[in-house]
């Protein structure tokens, strides 16, 4: 993934020094805050022999993106920095076998550390006024890390250590820019996220999937 990566980052930097020269205003940066709605987490783990699926409510979260990009005719190519810092609210648990549920908690509800670094395509629609809409792509590799917690399901205690892990992610987005000036944009979009699937300490996560709601502004220099 970090050659993936790598290559993205060399693609992007292969039309910096051109065109400094030429004095463009091709090149941008943009800063948004964004309010994170991640899906339940679903998962399962074996206690004794037993199969348990599980599901998992996270709250939604405020985090922000930074990226530099630069601009080609009607697309652009971008390299993203994004954070987050959701918190799981509980777990439900049934027994795999019989569809049976059991009794689950989870403590103390830990927090999921999302640090995402993705590489970006997008196609800009310009016309003759000051709103641009664009929809757009990316990839990317995305490091969660959950604080250290205990799972007791059915009355059996699961405790979860985790040292974090980067995961392949891939990103569909849409979104409208409104340009205050030559220099400066407003923009909103939509991305909706996902990451591949994990585990840790004998409990199986699925891929967390996850809506962002992003605004912010972008300097074009």
């Amino acid at each position: 993934m970090k050659n993936h990566l790598l290559g993205a980052s060399l693609i992007l930097s292969s039309f910096v020094a051109p065109s400094f020269a030429e004095e463009s205003k091709d090149f941008y940066l943009s800063i948004g805050g964004n309010q994170t709605l991640i899906q339940d987490v679903e998962g399962d783990t074996t206690i004794s022999g037993t199969k348990f699926d599980l599901d998992s409510d996270i709250d939604s979260d405020f985090g922000y993106e930074i990226e530099f990009g630069k601009q080609i005719d009607k697309w652009r190519l971008g390299i993203s920095y994004g954070k987050t810092s959701p918190k799981q609210k509980n777990i439900t648990a049934k027994n795999a076998g019989t569809g049976i549920g059991v009794v689950a908690s989870v403590s103390p509800k830990p927090t999921y550390d999302v640090k995402s670094f993705m590489f970006n395509v997008y196609r800009d629609f310009p016309n003759d006024g000051k709103f641009t809409p664009y929809f757009g792509a990316g990839f990317g590799s995305t490091n969660i890390k959950l604080k250290t917690y205990t799972t007791t399901i059915d009355g059996t205690d699961v405790v979860v250590t985790d040292d974090g892990r980067d995961l392949f992610s891939w990103d569909i987005k849409g979104g409208v820019t409104y340009s205050l000036n030559e220099t400066t944009d407003l923009y909103g979009e939509v991305v909706y996220f996902n990451t591949d699937s994990f585990d840790e300490d004998g409990i199986n996560y699925d891929s967390i999937k996850a809506t962002n709601l992003i605004a912010g502004i972008k300097f074009n220099f």
